[in-house]
């Protein structure tokens, strides 16, 4: 009886999520969501790169895109180069990020199975002692994939540390997540059709970032872009854990 209780709570829930996003739809093909030929780029002086230029500076690693507008959809964006001196390192006035309304950092987490785009299943007991951290996001969100490319930053920091774990929890349906995915890549283990992930933990804005322990607490999480500092304050929060 419990159960069917529960599952009846998450279907309400999940008919609340829907209307909350109903007005951010997907309104033009979904690989223009990603960064393309049409992204505009421009320097610190405002002057424009060709696409071809500012794509290959970018994958060289040395450099990052930064939104002007980060929770605009005709934002351009500044190419900006790194400091490897202070890479994913917090200036010492750095602002921490709002946190969430419906996480606390110092709580549980209750982790289920999922599977993520690429048929991989992952179940509580695979996450059992090691550090999550954990992204919930939406194709029509703006803020969501601008902060994309430097998650991905993130990943490839700890991609030989098998204790931590990065899972982004979407929205979006599995084949639109998919065919999103071939024009901009996400390195976390992406899972969609995730609503009544969403309705269950209450998650009714994004992007939202959190870092669960090994001992499954919350010992992180955020609300929205935080001035694009999230994924150094995702670091700091897990070299504070080891």
């Amino acid at each position: 009886m419990k159960n069917h209780i529960l599952l009846f709570s998450i279907v309400l829930l999940a008919m609340g999520i829907s209307n909350a996003y109903g007005q951010i739809e997907i309104t033009k093909p979904i690989e223009e969501y990603g960064f393309n030929e049409k992204t505009v780029v421009i320097n610190a002086k405002g002057e424009k790169y060709p696409f071809a230029k500012w794509h290959e500076l970018v994958a060289t690693g040395n450099y990052m895109l930064k939104p002007v507008q980060h929770d605009s959809d005709s934002s351009a964006f500044v190419l900006t180069k790194r400091d490897n001196l202070t890479d994913g390192r917090l200036h010492v006035d750095a602002k921490k990020p709002s946190e969430t309304r419906f996480f606390k950092t110092g709580s549980t987490f209750n982790f289920f199975s999922m599977k993520d785009v690429n048929g991989n299943v992952i179940t509580a007991a695979d996450l059992k002692g090691k550090i999550v951290v954990l992204n919930f996001w939406f194709i029509a969100c703006p803020p969501c994939r601008y902060e994309m490319p430097e998650l991905n930053h993130l990943v490839e920091a700890y991609q030989n540390n098998k204790d931590v774990v990065f899972i982004a929890i979407s929205l979006d349906k599995t084949e639109q997540v998919e065919r999103f995915l071939k024009v901009s890549p996400f390195k976390y283990h992406v899972i969609g059709d995730s609503m009544p992930l969403f309705a269950y933990y209450g998650v009714d804005e994004c992007p939202v970032s959190l870092v669960v322990d090994r001992e499954g607490v919350i010992r992180f999480n955020s609300q929205g872009y935080g001035d694009g500092t999230v994924p150094d304050w995702i670091r700091k929060t897990i070299s504070d854990i080891r």
